[in-house]
């Protein structure tokens, strides 16, 4: 499960690259678990670095996929269609290089996400001005609508094409929502579920409902039931018999009055009783506001349709059901002269709206096949008859002329995100949010601990969540300055690459010891040391596996009369790098990939060293480690498709004619194109100062607290949530230090979410 995957095969020699850029790879991740037929791709052609545009770009795509024409990013491959949820954690003060450095206190981060990512180096802006910008829309048949259409709710919610029934029903999480009992749902405990086999068609049937209630001691209570077959008859209208005393009989809209109940035996039991006789499993139940008369019935029914729904305003406002009957069905319901409403018109109506909605609505039309003069046929009909007599929106046909009173805005995601229904959530302890970003909680915590805590009660709550750590950025400030701390981190991963090779003949040239260091790998660095009693060398090498490789091998290589010698730095920050070394092998993102040395780069010697490698088993694709145009590097990564291929390969040794290869585990994430990085050289006014120290062991604390975090956040997830955690990288001293970007989408094989039963009393108690 890697992220970054290194370019096809047959690019060993990379001679296409050009001599300022990096090596640029073909990256492919699969987000999925083993168990899941369709894999999941994200996907980055021509570049290795995200921006916080891309992170934000994927957030707009998942949010809004369903209910605008959001562009999807051009990383970005395939997704399954129940992902619908984002979580983001934000750990302040964190770059790419603290990661690496103290990579065994990641736990969770190198573990659990599958995806991983260089981010060009960004601020909390993402949480504001980032996050809330323009959405970007899709070019497609969409695009050349008048805006007053495009971005119509109907539009946004069902789209230009349509499936049949199945396409116009509630989903579970729209149930939830809109307040629909539900089973095992808060306060539907002992409801009656309906027997329901799960399998819903367009030629299922519609049955319309519709209750009439009074008002008892115990709240609304049912009084009238009706119930209306697809055909228009009524095959139930039953008066009940509530077992509470009546406070009001609403006899002004029910018509029930006292002595209209006086000799009614029926009770609430009864009408449950026959609705499960008469419902068939398939049976989708259609009603005006359905919500309150499934509550009042304490019934439980999984598929609905709601006229009040279905025929959307702006800002959740509703057509009233004598309305919609006036201009759709051009009916006159719930008349003035008679007293109180009759259930049975009332679910007549309803049924009749959702059949000519679904009927009339969205076509099955491809955009390829529409010209322009077709678009507006492939909006919903009833967009077409009726965007003026119903919605008060005035759009010329023929011309695409936008009433005066309208004009087309960029939509922005905030207005997006309230107007599909959905909304977000910030946890922080500075938490900013735009003003555009309307349908939104803004919850500020004390200390880190507090925001996952407050997170796990409202997780499933929203359909965005941002959550800002920023624990380590205040201790970081508190013990020392971010850049010294910075070029520290940098000069001990860039130390990691370092060797001290020598003795070498007195005559000896750089050139020489290059010639002889560079069949392990690309150096970045080399200089000859003429101060000790012998020449050596002090060589930086590009990757660390070059110079893992080189001092594995080149110990005891003999230089006339002098037996060649290689030796890491003797620093304090090296005594573990053993075991750091044995950590990254075991990092995810290499699970199947091995570092090959002194390859050929003579082309007719191509096919046939990659054949050496196809004897362990099928390779996915190979990638040079060269940097520069022209100079073809006799070093890949070569990635196989099965782990146990690239474990077999190193357990031999290799060799291609009477050339001898060297391999080991690739050790240098997908991502990265190099361990070192320069490092700052001069400090800036206010970032640093003389004789400041970190306090390792504090900032090692904080780091490894952050982690343990982000694996709570993470286990309290739903299923089938998309999971980023971003690392924001800094700029010091006009050097920039990237972040890091994880990606995950949480399957059934992860860890249950741990869920507080009162998650839904929190946004009452908790300010805003």
């Amino acid at each position: 499960m890697k992220s970054g995957t290194r370019s096809a095969e047959g690019q060993m020699d990379s001679s296409s690259s050009s001599s300022s850029s990096c090596r640029k790879r073909k990256a492919v991740d699969s987000l999925t678990s083993e168990s899941q037929e369709k894999r999941e791709r994200l996907e980055l052609t021509a570049q290795d670095v995200l921006s916080v545009k891309d992170v934000c770009d994927l957030i707009h795509y998942i949010t809004l996929r369903r209910s605008h024409s959001v562009r999807k990013p051009s990383w970005f491959s395939e997704v399954d269609e129940r992902v619908t949820r984002v979580n983001v954690m934000f750990l302040d003060g964190l770059t790419q290089s603290h990661f690496y450095r103290y990579f065994s206190l990641f736990r969770h981060l190198r573990n659990k996400y599958s995806a991983r990512w260089t981010l060009a180096p960004c601020s909390s802006d993402l949480l504001t001005s980032d996050l809330s910008r323009e959405v970007t829309v899709c070019d497609s048949a969409a695009e050349a609508l008048p805006a007053v259409v495009r971005w119509h709710p109907v539009i946004r919610r069902f789209g230009l094409s349509s499936s049949g029934l199945s396409h116009f029903l509630l989903t579970q999480e729209e149930m939830i929502k809109q307040k629909y009992p539900v089973k095992g749902g808060q306060g539907c405990e002992g409801f009656v579920c309906t027997v329901s086999a799960g399998l819903v068609t367009d030629s299922s049937p519609l049955f319309g409902l519709d209750c009439e209630m009074c008002v008892t001691c115990a709240g609304s209570e049912v009084t009238r039931v009706a119930l209306v077959d697809s055909s228009g008859c009524c095959v139930l209208d039953e008066l009940v018999k509530p077992p509470n005393p009546i406070i009001d009989y609403c006899t002004r809209f029910s018509g029930i009055t006292r002595a209209l109940l006086e000799p009614v035996s029926t009770r609430l039991a009864d009408v449950q009783s026959r609705l499960l006789k008469l419902l068939p499993p398939d049976a989708v139940l259609v009603g005006h506001s359905l919500d309150g008369d499934l509550r009042v019935l304490q019934l439980v029914h999984p598929h609905v349709v709601d006229t009040s729904l279905l025929y959307r305003q702006e800002f959740g406002r509703r057509f009233k059901l004598k309305h919609l009957a006036q201009v759709i069905l051009k009916q006159e319901i719930q008349s003035e002269v008679r007293k109180g409403h009759d259930p049975c018109e009332d679910a007549l109506a309803a049924l009749h709206l959702a059949q000519y909605f679904i009927r009339k609505g969205p076509r099955e039309t491809s955009s390829s096949e529409c010209s322009p003069a077709m678009l507006n046929h492939v909006l919903s009909q009833v967009l077409e008859d009726h965007l003026e007599d119903l919605w008060g929106l005035n759009c010329s046909k023929k011309n695409h002329v936008i009433s005066s009173n309208h004009h087309s805005s960029p939509l922005c995601f905030g207005h997006a995100l309230s107007t599909s229904g959905q909304s977000a959530v910030f946890l922080g302890g500075s938490v900013k949010t735009s003003d555009s970003l309307s349908n939104q909680q803004r919850l500020q915590c004390s200390s880190d601990r507090e925001v996952v805590c407050v997170f796990r009660r409202i997780v499933q709550l929203y359909t965005l969540s941002v959550l800002q750590f920023s624990s380590f950025r205040n201790t970081l400030n508190q013990t020392a300055a971010v850049g010294s701390h910075l070029k520290q981190v940098c000069e001990r991963l860039q130390q990691m690459c370092v060797l001290y090779v020598g003795p070498f003949p007195s005559d000896t040239t750089e050139t020489l010891v290059h010639t002889l260091l560079k069949r392990w790998g690309p150096l970045r660095n080399l200089r000859l040391l003429h101060y000790t009693h012998e020449v050596h060398a002090e060589v930086v090498f590009k990757h660390l596996e070059g110079a893992q490789l080189a001092l594995e091998h080149l110990n005891g290589y003999q230089i006339n009369d002098c037996i060649i010698e290689v030796r890491r730095p003797v620093d304090e920050s090296c005594l573990d790098l053993k075991k750091r070394l044995s950590e990254r092998q075991g990092d995810p993102l290499n699970a199947n990939v091995i570092y090959v040395s002194n390859l050929s780069c003579k082309p007719p010697r191509h096919e046939h060293q990659l054949q050496t490698f196809r004897q362990f088993g099928p390779i996915q694709s190979v990638t040079s480690a060269a940097e520069h145009a022209g100079k073809r590097g006799g070093h890949a990564f070569i990635e196989f498709e099965r782990a146990d291929s690239a474990q077999a390969a190193l357990g031999v040794a290799l060799q291609t004619g009477n050339r001898k290869l060297s391999a080991c585990h690739a050790l240098t994430p997908p991502h990265m194109t190099s361990w070192t990085r320069p490092v700052t050289k001069d400090t800036s006014p206010g970032r640093t100062e003389p004789g400041e120290e970190c306090d390792e062991r504090l900032l090692e604390q904080q780091m490894k607290k952050l982690d343990t975090r982000v694996g709570k956040v993470f286990r309290a997830l739903e299923e089938n949530c998309l999971s980023i955690v971003i690392l924001p990288g800094d700029r010091i001293d006009a050097v920039d230090h990237p972040g890091l970007c994880f990606i995950h989408i949480k399957h059934s094989h992860d860890t249950p979410p741990t869920v507080c039963s009162a998650s839904s009393q929190l946004i009452c108690d908790w300010p805003t």
